[in-house]
């Protein structure tokens, strides 16, 4: 019967066109709240040992592309990470713990090309060599991280650090890795595929901020902040930094190059902590750009006035700080008059106010205009999430549209979304 034909995914597709066919690899399965030795045992895996630049060891990678997932993970120390839409081990988002670095331990990065580029960092000191739960999700444009203390009742992380808005990739792979150096492994068993996690967190400050690095993994772009690096010894800190601190004098007592006391240790004990540091995340950070706009999510760890003076350096330097908004008419108001400023920004005025006021709500409508732009109006990725199963798309667009039908505020916003989201549902992907 050839002229019989089937609504295939909105799509009229006729019986016997090829699409229609049945292969283990069109097979649907479970991709949320499931264990990555799960994934494995059914053949949904990929991954093996990748000796790059940026110091991957073993990788643990979902076999099929998605775009809006997170994952929770076991991460050791200075040993591994997460990685989000891993498109080729040059290009992809990372989440990773360093605790040798001065009050900036957990960051995510991004590479293109090979060229890192930092998003956002904790202002934070965490104990050396010392596992942590650590969560990566990315939903639309947004990607946020989680970490949380190991007390062994959890096997997914709660606590929200950072949140930043990045455009480059729509879609990839999802997975732990493990750092060559460390000598450890990426265990499947350790780490969980998730739902993308909400809400966010809403900013403390705006800031406009130059920019410093090479986009060398050793020396990243990343916003030009005035640092206030201090020796640890005298002051008022947790115990483990003093420990951390006496190493350090110690092998330098004897006269050991900080290059020697990697050699010896494995890392280099950190010695300084970062008294003006912040936790921050970026807003559509470009290397091209001579400054970006990013926002403070929260304080020193040390020193309350560390937002203060960073709000200072930026305004000696002529550069913008904006009160964070008040409500989302506000935050549409800023967001129009950056963008301005700002011509290259792709994320919308919804993905803007969403990391600067925090809304569950702006979440949803920042992830259909996510949707309606990739699908149906610019396409600047509509190639990449062409490569995502038509099953796992379909799911992502019935979730947003369950999720639309329960917001009860901003509705004329909602009403708006539904109409776009009844669009892409009815051309089809």
């Amino acid at each position: 019967m050839p002229d019989l034909v089937l609504d295939y995914h909105r799509l009229k597709v006729p019986l016997d066109h090829p699409d229609l066919s049945v292969t283990r690899a069109k097979l649907e399965y479970p991709t949320i709240d499931v264990n990555f030795a799960y994934l494995a045992s059914i053949g949904k895996t990929t991954g093996g040992f990748h000796a790059t630049v940026n110091n991957y060891g073993v990788v643990v990678l979902t076999r099929d592309i998605f775009t809006d997932k997170a994952v929770d993970a076991w991460i050791w120390d200075r040993w591994g990470g997460i990685l989000d839409r891993w498109v080729d081990r040059g290009n992809n988002y990372s989440l990773e713990l360093d605790s040798g670095v001065s009050t900036k331990d957990l960051n995510i990065t991004r590479r293109v090309a090979g060229t890192s580029t930092v998003l956002g960092y904790e202002a934070v000191d965490l104990p050396a060599q010392y596992a942590w739960l650590l969560k990566f999700s990315v939903s639309g444009s947004t990607l946020k991280a989680y970490r949380d203390s190991p007390t062994g009742a959890s096997d997914t992380a709660t606590t929200l650090k950072i949140t930043a808005t990045d455009t480059t990739f729509a879609s990839g792979r999802f997975g732990p890795f493990s750092h060559l150096y460390g000598g450890g492994h990426s265990e499947a068993s350790l780490a969980w595929l998730r739902a993308p996690a909400s809400p966010s967190l809403p900013s403390l400050a705006i800031l406009e901020v130059g920019m410093r690095g090479t986009g060398r993994p050793d020396d990243p772009f990343r916003p030009d902040f005035t640092e206030d690096l201090v020796e640890i010894e005298g002051l008022q800190l947790p115990e483990f930094l003093h420990v951390e601190a006496r190493k350090y004098r110690v092998l330098k007592g004897r006269g050991f190059t900080d290059d020697e006391i990697r050699l010896i240790l494995g890392y280099l004990p950190q010695h300084k902590v970062d008294l003006n540091a912040v936790t921050w995340g970026a807003f559509e950070f470009s290397e091209k750009s001579p400054t970006n706009i990013i926002t403070v999510i929260s304080n020193n760890p040390y020193d309350s006035r560390a937002i203060e003076r960073q709000i200072e350096f930026a305004e000696k330097k002529g550069l913008k700080v904006l009160r964070p908004p008040r409500d989302y008419r506000e935050a549409v108001e800023q967001y129009n008059e950056l963008k301005k400023y700002y011509p290259h920004w792709l994320a919308g005025k919804d993905s803007f106010a969403y990391q600067v006021l925090g809304l569950k709500e702006l979440e949803t409508f920042h992830c259909v205009d996510f949707y309606y732009g990739e699908l149906i109006e610019h396409k600047a990725h509509y190639s990449q999430l062409k490569e995502v199963p038509d099953w796992e798309l379909e799911r992502t667009i019935v979730r947003l549209m369950k999720e639309l039908e329960r917001i009860e505020i901003l509705r004329e916003e909602r009403d708006k979304h539904i109409n776009k989201l009844e669009k892409v549902m009815k051309i089809g992907w």
